[in-house]
């Protein structure tokens, strides 16, 4: 399995690192509102989808750890494209801004403080990602 998240310095971890995020929202100023809640310091918003095949797209071709993704654009067709994107890219994991199927976890959608808090959750919970001194 491909472990992403920190290198080791010196037999311990960097802080967060190489977090690679992608958004995904039907308009333009929602994205906009996305990149903000999710980037940090240390997690890059590496791409952006207007809709579900395009978040896919930008998912595989970016090697996201995150995809986060607007419940809006989970319509037809969304977990085909789900199941393709957790073949390919086995260590992704899907937020959802409301209720998405099949995604790791979700968030309300007047609720965008909470997204950074629960990726990182996920990301530490998944055990491949340790910060400096844990």
């Amino acid at each position: 399995m491909r472990r992403i998240g920190p290198e080791p310095i010196l037999g311990r971890f960097a802080v967060c690192s190489a977090v690679r995020v992608v958004v995904a929202a039907a308009e333009r100023e929602r994205r906009l509102a996305l990149r903000r809640a999710t980037v940090t310091a240390e997690w890059e918003v590496v791409g952006e989808g207007a809709d579900a095949v395009a978040a896919y797209g930008e998912a595989v071709e970016r090697r996201a750890r995150f995809l986060v993704v607007e419940a809006g654009l989970a319509g037809d067709g969304w977990e085909v494209l789900l199941r393709r994107l957790r073949s390919v890219s086995p260590n992704v994991v899907v937020v959802g801004v409301g209720e998405v199927p099949g995604a790791d976890a979700a968030v309300p959608p007047d609720e965008l403080d909470r997204l950074r808090e629960t990726m990182r959750e996920l990301l530490h919970d998944s055990g491949d990602h340790r910060h400096d001194g844990a």
